[in-house]
């Protein structure tokens, strides 16, 4: 049932710098092919009512054990030594959690979605600086929806995402407690946020039309809110930065619904 194409490599963690619309107060090495692209026409249609409640929730799990990335040379910024002590940080990996569970991987959902407009909420997606690292490291966002970039550290960073489809920006972000906020105008899959001043962070951002996504937990879960889905079948499309995609489909009774996909590295 599922398609699976999944190249493995493994992304060095880069990212941390303007030219968007609303610059407003407080609010890729491609990977597996994180194109732009259109929510997918409906391949159903549901059979019920709208629920005025639901949820989709369900695990992301890797048949592997954990792949930390390698350590990152952090001498450049005596800060981000400081900050991160003995431990430091590792590029990107593979991040398994209890039961095989994996951590940061984005779920959307494709077919079968209403083909209606969808307006952004009103409260922002908040995307941090921390410890010389983007919190989170793999997020997503509506279309036109803000994103509040707050820098916590007290240091250096620019905030430059490199998108296909959208206006790209570059801010910088000297002090402890800045805040910018920015949106994207137009759908768009993967967008790689970069700091030129620490070439080692990197988070992705998913922009799309409509509300139904999430990003797993450390160890796997995710949940999505199904409020306005019809009872039904739709499609389910996950990514994960080394482990690319892989397609399904959740069947939607009674507003809830329930799913496991498993991800493979592939061999060679």
């Amino acid at each position: 049932m599922f398609r699976h194409s999944l190249p493995v490599f493994f992304l060095a963690a880069v990212a941390c710098g303007d030219s968007m619309a609303n610059d407003t107060k407080p609010a890729v090495v491609q990977p597996a092919k994180a194109a732009a692209s259109e929510p997918a026409a409906a391949t159903s249609t549901p059979s019920a009512a709208p629920t005025a409640e639901g949820s989709i929730t369900g695990r992301i799990k890797f048949n592997g054990e954990s792949r930390p990335g390698a350590a990152i040379d952090l001498s450049p910024d005596p800060f981000c030594v400081e900050h991160n002590g003995d431990a430091g940080l590792r590029s990107s990996g593979i991040a398994v959690g209890e039961d095989g569970g994996l951590a940061d991987v984005f779920v959307q959902l494709t077919s079968g979605v209403p083909d209606e407009k969808y307006d952004a909420p009103d409260e922002p997606v908040v995307l941090d600086q921390i410890g010389c690292n983007y919190v989170p490291h793999v997020f997503g966002v509506m279309k036109k929806q803000d994103i509040e970039i707050r820098n916590s550290d007290a240091t250096l960073h620019n905030i430059h995402p490199t998108p296909k489809r959208n206006k790209e920006f570059n801010l910088a972000m000297p002090n402890k407690g800045d805040v910018r906020t920015k949106n994207f105008r137009k759908a768009e899959e993967g967008i790689a946020f970069k700091c030129d001043v620490h070439p080692w962070m990197r988070a992705w951002c998913f922009v799309l039309e409509h509300p139904y996504f999430g990003t797993t937990d450390k160890d796997g879960a995710f949940t999505i809110n199904a409020k306005g889905l019809s009872d039904g079948e739709y499609g389910v499309k996950v990514w994960h930065e080394v482990l690319g995609e892989k397609e399904g489909t959740v069947t939607l009774a009674g507003g809830k619904a329930s799913i496991e996909l498993t991800l493979e590295a592939a061999e060679g």
